[in-house]
């Protein structure tokens, strides 16, 4: 079983930017404006907060207990475009997968993985897309159907 002393700093630094990744997928596939962003945002914040109280695991016990005590939102460079802030949380996604596959056990990469999945539906189902004052609007946009699969797809399991 893994715990934080089991990973250099960088390594830890990736697991934990990795849960805002998988949100800014999500977010950055189909914007839903400044409330839709705080909603979505606390989506992925209690996610991470009930994990700690959840957790099978000590990796993703360890992990959830540290981001409660510091947790920030990236935010992208100046001009970057959506694709470019895409690419870089799909690569965030990639070498977390490849450091769970390395250095944690296959039930603690499972764990871990689903609930980066898990993170970024919770993301999509944050807020309706396209209503007008509460009514209407979709739920889950295609464009965030297809973010969330490639969350699962770049992490190497099944979509929630």
């Amino acid at each position: 079983m893994s715990t934080k002393a089991d990973f250099t700093a960088d390594d830890w630094d990736l697991l934990r930017t990795a849960p805002m990744m998988a949100s800014v997928l999500v977010v950055s596939a189909s914007p839903s404006g400044p409330v839709g962003l705080v909603q979505e945002s606390a989506a992925a914040s209690r996610m991470i907060l009930e994990a700690a109280t959840t957790a099978q695991t000590p990796l993703l016990q360890s992990l959830t207990e540290d981001m409660k005590t510091t947790m920030s939102i990236p935010k992208a460079p100046a001009g970057a475009t959506v694709e470019a802030i895409q690419a870089a949380a799909a690569e965030i996604l990639r070498r977390t997968s490849a450091l769970l596959a390395e250095k944690a056990t296959p039930e603690e990469a499972a764990e871990l993985k689903q609930w980066l999945v898990r993170i970024a539906q919770a993301t999509a189902e944050a807020t309706k897309e396209g209503g007008f004052l509460g009514f209407g609007g979709t739920l889950v946009t295609e464009e965030e159907k297809t973010a969330v699969a490639r969350v699962a797809s770049t992490l190497g399991v099944a979509a929630a």
